[in-house]
């Protein structure tokens, strides 16, 4: 690594071609089990996640498939880029010098061991993500026509400073104790070119994860229902297909003035940021006067599994319902699908 500066005086970072190669070819098992704390068992030659069982990593140690996301790579470059979102010069100053990421096997049980302990004795300082200026057209642009969400939904959460754009151009999912105090934030790349997975802000609360209330004077508000997805668009994806049900219901009978947008905000909603019920606990701590939870979780192996745990973990204590997505493996996947198709349907009529 190598200190220049240009003409001007500002100063820059070189690396060497062997630094580079060392980065590229850092080894995938270690580097898993050392930065996110992931563990792997062997079968076949091949490393399957204990934790992700759709994460699989090649014989080679190098090459890597995280199937249930649908992402490939070669690589801890890679993986920084296209899993937490980093750009490839963060990527790559992450890994060069860091001897715990490209950890011997010999040295790994001493690595985990020691950043688990300074995990636990020195969390990091949560500072939300400076917002973008000015307009925020990719933000609308990712959720209304990527994503399918209504304008009045994200308006109602640009507002209520729920989501933001960064600095960056990442849409940002905001969580707030119940003092109003924003103590977590979720990153969702608005690129639609590449698949990222989101990634929560160092420092984040995960027991504050991004949640939505119930509104008082909102069409059926009920406050003792309590809805759980595992992340915030799937959260807002219920609520637009809730608005899309009572309006057909509403035309159906040939009242469409009835029709009433915040029907949505009736009732309680949590993402979990994951299958974790963490947020879950905070949320129920904070709130008594919930009675009945509804979980909504992914329509895939990880999200069955998750919720046939949470069922049997909540279900002494309060009502427990499971709610499946009927079309694809999530609540996103069925907004886009009926929009879609309704769309169509418009199209052909016309």
């Amino acid at each position: 690594m190598i200190d220049r500066r240009y003409e001007s005086g500002k100063s820059f970072v070189m690396y060497s071609k062997e630094e580079l190669e060392a980065a590229r070819r850092t080894d995938m098992v270690t580097f898993l089990e050392s930065h996110e704390g992931f563990s792997f068992k062997s079968s076949g030659g091949w490393y399957i996640g204990i934790e992700h069982d759709s994460l699989k990593i090649n014989p080679d140690r190098y090459t890597w498939h995280w199937y249930s996301r649908d992402l490939y790579g070669k690589g801890a470059i890679d993986w920084l880029c296209k899993v937490d979102g980093y750009d490839f010069k963060e990527a790559v100053s992450r890994l060069i010098g860091n001897t715990s990421i490209r950890a011997s096997p010999e040295m790994r049980k001493a690595v985990i061991s020691e950043q688990h302990y300074q995990k636990k004795t020195k969390k990091a300082e949560f500072k939300a993500p400076p917002p973008m200026q000015g307009k925020w057209r990719e933000l609308f642009a990712y959720l209304n026509i990527t994503r399918k969400l209504p304008a009045d939904i994200i308006n109602y959460c640009v507002s209520n400073k729920l989501i933001y754009l960064d600095v960056k151009k990442r849409a940002i999912f905001c969580g707030y104790d119940k003092f109003g105090s924003m103590k977590f934030a979720e990153a969702k790349i608005t690129n639609t070119y590449n698949k990222y997975y989101p990634q929560n802000i160092e420092g984040s609360m995960k027991e504050y994860s991004f949640y939505i209330p119930a509104k008082p004077n909102a069409y059926g508000y009920d406050p003792t229902k309590l809805y759980v997805f595992e992340a915030p668009i799937d959260l807002l994806s219920h609520g637009a297909l809730m608005q899309l049900s009572m309006k057909k219901q509403c035309a159906a009978v040939g009242m469409s003035e009835m029709y009433r947008s915040d029907c949505w905000l009736g009732i309680n909603r949590v993402s979990l940021s994951g299958c974790s019920d963490i947020a879950l606990k905070q949320r129920l701590s904070d709130d008594p006067r919930i009675t009945q939870i509804v979980f909504c979780l992914d329509n895939d192996e990880r999200g069955r599994q998750a919720t046939e745990k949470l069922m049997s973990d909540y279900s002494a204590n309060y009502t427990v319902k499971v709610s499946i997505p009927p079309y694809g493996k999530d609540w996103n996947d069925t907004l886009k699908f009926i929009v879609t198709s309704k769309n169509k349907k418009t199209n052909t009529e016309e």
